[in-house]
């Protein structure tokens, strides 16, 4: 499975807010999506999933074009967690993680066995079991979260694309979500401020400036003090526990 952009921008208003970026995230692996508020993350994330249109490039699966594609072929490949997401309708958080199996159904078909065992199995997975029957409206910002993550995974997708997942959960929590990315069998692509989480999950990351690309590859190599002053205007030093091991950032007082 691949996902790759090449040379994709997209312009709101006449303005450029991705910048001629081309990535490539190899199968299996975590990317993560780096660069301060309002270097492009989110709508880099939007372009891969097919939801926006590149002004100008293209976004390919598999070496095929994702214009080309239809919705539920790409729906039923690709799995996106947005950062804000909100619904009128007081479903359960089983009824939220339901919808994950909407592109594996037909036109007037119900739940089959394997669609209530992908929900159950999500559930499982993202600790959500207990709240199975709990309405939407009444859950913390923390446990929307869990339940949007836990219908992407429901979709049982091979690319899962999520912006900035760790929003609203506890320090524990977080760790438990991207551990669990990382073990999953697809292909992911994040989007997260936290430099350190970055480090401790991602394979390789793009870093985007200003809505360009301004550094990709292996995260050890790509995340050093310069870039991170340059990018994020703060200092910082990077502690190593060996060699070879992923940096921890060390931010300084400005």
């Amino acid at each position: 499975m691949s996902l790759r952009a090449r040379e994709v921008s997209w312009t709101a208003a006449g303005t450029v807010v991705v910048d001629r970026v081309s990535m490539h995230v190899e199968p299996g692996s975590t990317l993560g999506v780096l660069g301060p508020n309002g270097s492009g993350k989110s709508t880099l994330l939007r372009l891969l999933a097919g939801l926006r249109r590149p002004s100008a490039g293209a976004v390919y699966l598999d070496g095929r074009e994702l214009a080309g594609l239809g919705r539920r072929t790409v729906a039923r490949r690709v799995a996106v967690v947005e950062q804000q997401v909100g619904t009128e309708v007081d479903l359960t958080v089983a009824e939220v993680v339901a919808l994950g199996r909407t592109p594996h159904r037909g036109t007037w078909g119900g739940m089959r066995a394997a669609d209530e065992s992908a929900v159950d199995d999500a559930l499982a997975r993202t600790g959500l079991t207990h709240l199975a029957r709990r309405r939407w409206h009444s859950l913390s910002g923390g446990e929307r979260q869990r339940a949007q993550i836990a219908r992407a995974l429901a979709q049982e997708p091979a690319e899962l694309l999520l912006d900035e997942p760790t929003n609203h959960l506890d320090i524990a929590h977080q760790l438990d979500l991207l551990g669990l990315v990382r073990r999953l069998p697809v292909t992911s692509v994040i989007a997260l401020h936290d430099l350190n989480l970055a480090a401790t999950f991602c394979d390789t990351v793009l870093v985007l400036s200003g809505g360009r690309a301004v550094a990709a590859g292996p995260t050890g190599d790509v995340l050093t003090e310069e870039l991170i002053r340059q990018v994020y205007d703060v200092r910082c030093e990077l502690v190593r526990n060996g060699p070879g091991e992923r940096p921890h950032i060390r931010f300084l007082p400005r």
